[in-house]
């Protein structure tokens, strides 16, 4: 039997108004090569235009949510040894390593299927000052989208796939 994998996104997008800004979006999920979904949605009652109050706070909270990612991620490799760059060279293949594809895709602008927050403006995971600044100058013309991609993947004994601790 299959399930669904679901992961909802908050993107940060340029456009004229909602529509224009949605369009984007799924735009950016038709033609980006990394992540395919079988299916998204955009949810417009949870999309924010920066006309609306709570979109700067919305905002802090899907970086802050990055940064909070990088850190647990971080502490996961501290935990298995590797906090020192140094041990890195003798970091074997499977987990550890896989923890440091997910923090260099964070860090360098790769949109992942972990993306909490991903800014399409600039192909990043953060925002920066100068975008802060423009969106204050210009807020009709940005807007929060959330979007959830789903995709049908097959049971599979997940077993072999468990971190070294137990957990997945």
């Amino acid at each position: 039997m299959d399930s669904e994998l679901i992961s909802s996104h908050l993107l940060l997008v340029a456009g004229e108004d909602f529509a224009g800004c949605r369009d984007n979006a799924l735009r950016f999920f038709a033609n980006t090569i990394l992540v395919k979904y079988d299916r998204v949605s955009v949810i417009a009652e949870e999309s924010l235009s920066a006309l609306q109050d709570e979109f700067r706070a919305r905002l802090a909270d899907g970086v802050a949510q990055n940064r909070q990612r990088v850190e647990q991620l971080l502490a996961e490799l501290r935990q298995e040894g590797f906090g020192d760059l140094g041990n890195w060279t003798t970091m074997p293949q499977g987990y550890p390593s896989k923890t440091v594809h997910e923090i260099a895709h964070l860090l360098d602008g790769f949109f992942g299927i972990d993306s909490t927050f991903y800014n399409l403006i600039d192909d990043s995971h953060w925002v920066s000052d100068l975008l802060l600044q423009e969106i204050g100058a210009n807020p009709q013309r940005y807007w929060l989208i959330r979007a959830n991609g789903s995709s049908r993947v097959a049971d599979i004994d997940r077993v072999p796939f468990l971190r070294r601790h137990g957990k997945e």
